[in-house]
């Protein structure tokens, strides 16, 4: 094969390569007309669980006499870090507020539209609540409703995508998600009973709804959009 035989291949390579270039691009700006700038900023609170999940996790190594093994998240509050988990507790709180706005803003009209986003803002209110009720039975209503109200929103985002074929493999992994979380609550709460590893459970649970939420806003800060927004 010849120069002349090769060229054609070589262009035809290029062409794809700068097509694809061409589309990353237009597909940021698409973003960037799509959404205002306090929009961007708004769904940014999505990432806060994952800042949830990295102060708990270092306040854990750093707090005497704390198994985080065996103990619990709120645990932290009975720590010498008692005062920086409760403000941990509050901030996420109110960065799940912040992510219901943005999540109302973004989803338009369509399935879960409304219901979606208050059902957010019942997660965070629970969650604000573990900050400000330490002791029971507040604290345990606080935790029941913060960790159910985040299985709900999962499964009405599964509804949400069903059908979407922007959201292509999303029906599955939030049904995933609601399902793995429920089997990881269910061993912590058995876990707490007979002594067990009850704060993996219970940190793995919180870990999985929170890389959910930060994926997802990845995937809007890419450009994806949902079906009458």
């Amino acid at each position: 094969m010849g120069i002349a035989d090769e060229l054609p291949a070589f262009l035809a390579v290029r062409l794809v390569l700068t097509g694809r270039a061409v589309g990353r691009k237009v597909f940021q700006k698409d973003f960037f007309l799509q959404r205002s700038q306090s929009q961007t900023v708004l769904l940014g609170a999505g990432f806060g669980g994952l800042l949830f999940v990295l102060t708990y996790l270092v306040l854990g190594a750093l707090a005497p006499g704390y198994d985080s093994v065996r103990d619990t998240i709120s645990a932290l509050e009975f720590t010498s870090y008692a005062l920086v988990q409760r403000v941990n507790f509050v901030l996420f709180g109110m960065l799940l507020w912040v992510f219901a706005v943005a999540l109302r803003r973004e989803l338009g009209t369509g399935r879960g539209s409304v219901v979606i986003p208050i059902v957010q803002c019942c997660s965070g209110i629970g969650v604000a609540g573990g900050g400000f009720f330490i002791h029971e039975p507040m604290h345990m209503v606080s935790d029941l409703i913060a960790f159910n109200s985040a299985i709900v929103v999962v499964v009405l985002f599964a509804w949400r995508f069903y059908g979407d074929t922007r959201w292509k493999g999303w029906v599955a992994y939030s049904i995933v998600t609601a399902l793995l979380m429920m089997s990881f609550l269910t061993a912590f709460g058995v876990a707490q009973h007979i002594g067990g590893p009850a704060g993996v459970f219970e940190k793995v649970a919180s870990l999985m709804r929170s890389s959910w939420s930060a994926l997802l806003v990845r995937q809007l800060y890419l450009g994806r959009t949902f079906e009458g927004s």
